[in-house]
């Protein structure tokens, strides 16, 4: 967790965007843990499965493109979220992620791009959730998915670079017919203006 500057969100529209995070990530926990989902009257809802495809071959220098710092703002609650990716160095990439809104950090994750026998695996820790592993399921240029299924929910981040500017990412969580997520446009800013030392006065 994909194009707009605002998120588009699919059960819950009034959200804004950390709370839309928040919530996706909640979905996989709550699936992991076996929380029942019920349809409005009250039955039982078991919904076909929707899984993680198998691990395609890839090298890290695929994913080189996303290397630098990037923000997605959203107009719906003035939140913003910030990314920072480093250069592909042996075999890994190294990431973290900040969602601010005005003065206050109410979100943050750390990430990990790296190479796994053949293939690419992404591993997230989100501060709203315990750390997970999800597999590069498709690959092109400019193009990656990875996914995890825990359980009967699958959750999926599709990135795509627009230029070289640019890029959008699009999260999913996926359980039956009950579909969440975001789609999020990155554009590069100024690494130094967030990794600069204060000057002294």
């Amino acid at each position: 967790m994909p194009t707009i500057l605002n998120p588009r969100i699919f059960t819950a529209p009034a959200l804004g965007l950390a709370a839309v995070l928040l919530a996706v990530t909640a979905a996989a926990t709550a699936s992991a843990q076996g929380v029942k989902m019920t349809s409005p009257s009250g039955a039982e809802v078991k919904p076909p499965v929707e899984t993680a495809g198998p691990a395609v071959p890839a090298k890290i220098q695929a994913l080189a493109w996303l290397a630098g710092c990037w923000q997605a703002p959203s107009e719906r609650d003035g939140s913003s979220v910030r990314e920072i990716w480093l250069a592909p160095s042996a075999g890994t990439m190294l990431g973290m992620g900040q969602v601010v809104r005005g003065d206050k950090s109410i979100d943050w994750e750390a990430m990990r791009l790296y190479e796994d026998g053949a293939s690419v695996k992404l591993w997230s820790r989100p501060g709203a959730r315990g750390e997970f592993t999800q597999t590069l399921e498709r690959v092109a240029d400019g193009y990656a998915v990875f996914a995890v299924t825990e359980g009967d929910t699958t959750t999926r981040i599709t990135y795509q670079r627009k230029s070289a500017d640019e890029w959008s990412a699009a999260f999913r969580i996926l359980r039956g017919e009950n579909r969440q997520g975001a789609d999020l446009s990155f554009k590069r800013v100024n690494c130094a203006d967030w990794v600069a030392a204060p000057k002294s006065k």
